[in-house]
């Protein structure tokens, strides 16, 4: 039995490594092969830094930390080469695959190790494992936990268990609301001990099972609530973004979907700075992260407060988004990797859809081992609250996906080991009411495709020798959407740099019709006004900006550069205006920075 076990957990693990490196050796032909888009490029700073000697850095943390000290030992040893990330990532994840097997098989026998061979050819597993991104991290340790549960000792299995789990909170923060089902499960173990075991022994190993789970996971996180407190002055033991991601799911207007604090401004550095900036604009005062978190926090809560059905309503969505087979992106698409990949299209039927259908299937045929597998129950129900009470993405989502490939598994493992008509019966009818929920039209995935493109496009605009590339890319996100507001932002900053501000109004002018509210194109399509000689339209767009962000000076000295031009103009010797429009050419100067 043992040399079956390792037969099949070899190959579930062969098979994963394989698909994972072609998928790999597909991609490399993209253009965009070694670009880092959104998080990607703030983990590779951030790793850069770590590498270069900064361990602690500065401030109480805001982004998950795990990932970028994981990015910066592979650059001391590796390099920082972005095909050695993909590689090394291939290889956690065939790991993820063989975790995920030997959960399988220590709770449905040998046909469990279906969970792994699912979670190996599931087409989100290796995007996100081929992603410069942490998501491979989370699949790994979500893998490592569900297989030190599914033990048949996994009370002596309390104390890894709990380091586990506080590394997977270091890369995925709302995981450690999976610390309250994971340490019932292990009092349950202890306390159901074999009969043979005294009233005392039973409650000492409920109390060191509680103990050591908490101590593994304590000794993880002590240490960065400590460097927190060290270099932040305030104790978290993962980070401080609590408050803006709340306040993001949790508003009035709010779609359960990612929408950045100011439109246009998505990105981490973006992010952080303007949860603070705006924090601290409406208290009046410099804020500290926890204040800037309690802050946004309580906007959240006033909403809920206030407007209870418009709030419920909001979560019921975000339900219905968690489960739903469609995959809803962040920064980067797979569908735009599946252009440059024809084993992810050729595996694409074996989507979410499928796997929530079959771990339907799972939970009806397994359901009189309810007792043996409730923890599996309680770490879904569990991590779907993490999830609604923020906002969705499929990566966010991703954790869920291993427990229900392993009710997947138990489905099928059930099916050939029982003949109970009225079983398979319900089984199927389970299997086709999921189907009719995950499969609800609530979401245009090609959204996130014209998204990706024109985040590509915008990485290649800032080196001259890649224009005619931002341009190929900009030219699909339009062809798929005339009218993207980004794309033509995008397109009319290219051409703005290229010398040619007359094709790049026109572009402006779709880009503010779509976007009125954003600043950035305004002030943009200012310039280009300007550039072809209007200037009542271009004082017309730094007015509006300016309207949009009332302390930033920006437009407003901007506004001041075009009246001091013109006045120039008129009178060339007028020494004030030119003393003026150097004072302001500096402030220019220092905004810019």
């Amino acid at each position: 039995m043992a040399s079956l076990r390792w037969t099949l957990l070899l190959a579930v693990g062969l098979l994963a490594l394989v698909l994972r490196l072609v998928y790999i050796w597909q991609i490399s032909h993209a253009p965009f092969f070694d670009l880092r888009l959104g998080d990607a490029e703030a983990y590779h700073q951030w790793a850069l830094r770590i590498a270069n000697g900064d361990w602690l850095g500065e401030g109480v943390f805001y982004q998950a930390p795990l990932y970028p000290y994981f990015l910066a030992a592979v650059y001391k040893v590796f390099g920082d080469g972005a095909a050695m990330v993909r590689f090394i990532q291939a290889v956690i994840g065939a790991g993820s695959c063989m975790l995920l097997a030997a959960a399988g098989m220590a709770l449905f026998g040998k046909y469990g190790a279906v969970a792994g061979a699912l979670l190996a050819i599931y087409p989100p597993a290796i995007f996100l494992d081929g992603l410069l991104d942490k998501s491979t991290l989370v699949s790994f340790f979500t893998a490592a936990l569900l297989c030190l549960l599914s033990a048949r000792h996994a009370r002596f299995r309390t104390f890894p268990a709990g380091v586990v789990l506080g590394l997977l909170s270091l890369t995925r923060e709302n995981a450690l609301l999976i610390a309250v089902p994971v340490l019932l499960w292990f009092l349950m173990a202890a306390r159901d001990s074999p009969s043979d075991d005294s009233h005392w022994m039973r409650r000492t190993l409920t109390w060191r099972a509680a103990a050591a789970f908490l101590g593994g996971c304590l000794l993880v996180l002590l240490p960065v609530g400590a460097r927190n407190y060290a270099v932040g002055g305030e104790f978290h033991l993962t980070t401080s973004q609590f408050g803006p991601n709340f306040y993001i799911g949790n508003h009035a207007g709010a779609r359960g979907l990612y929408d950045p604090l100011v439109p246009g401004r998505g990105n981490a550095a973006d992010e952080r700075g303007d949860a603070v900036r705006l924090a601290e604009e409406a208290s009046g005062r410099t804020l500290s992260p926890d204040e800037v978190s309690s802050f946004w926090t309580a906007r959240a809560l006033e909403f809920i407060r206030t407007q209870p059905g418009a709030w419920l309503g909001q979560l019921a969505r975000k339900l219905a988004l968690t489960y739903n087979a469609i995959e809803i992106a962040d920064t980067e698409s797979e569908d735009v990797y599946a252009e440059w990949s024809s084993l992810l299209r050729a595996l694409a039927p074996v989507s979410f859809g499928v796997i929530f259908c079959l771990a339907a299937f799972g939970v009806c045929m397994t359901a009189d081992a309810w007792r043996r597998l409730w923890f599996l129950y309680a770490i879904a129900l569990t991590y779907t609250l993490s999830i609604i009470i923020f906002y969705v993405f499929a990566r966010y989502r991703f954790p869920l996906v291993p427990v229900l490939i392993l009710f997947a598994a138990g489905g099928i493992a059930a099916w050939r080991e029982t003949s109970a008509r009225p079983l398979r019966r319900w089984a199927f009818v389970a299997l086709v009411i999921a189907g009719g929920l995950t499969y609800l039209p609530l979401e245009n995935t090609r959204i996130d495709r014209i998204s990706h493109y024109v985040n590509i496009a915008n990485a290649f605009l800032g080196d001259p020798q890649k224009r005619d590339q931002a341009a190929a890319f900009y030219d699909k996100a339009l062809r798929e959407s005339p009218q993207s507001p980004a794309a033509h932002f995008g397109m009319g900053t290219l051409l703005a740099q290229m010398r040619r501000p007359q094709d790049a109004v026109v572009h402006y002018r779709t880009a503010v019709a779509g976007w009125p509210d954003n600043a950035d194109i305004r002030l943009n399509f200012a310039t280009a006004l300007a550039e072809v000689g209007d200037i009542q339209g271009a004082l017309a767009q730094l007015d509006a900006a300016s309207a949009l962000r009332p302390n930033d000076p920006t437009a407003p000295l901007i506004a001041g550069k075009l009246r001091l031009t013109q006045a120039l103009s008129i009178n060339p010797n007028d020494q004030n205006a030119r003393n003026e429009l150097e004072r302001v050419n500096k402030l220019l100067s220092g905004t810019n920075k």
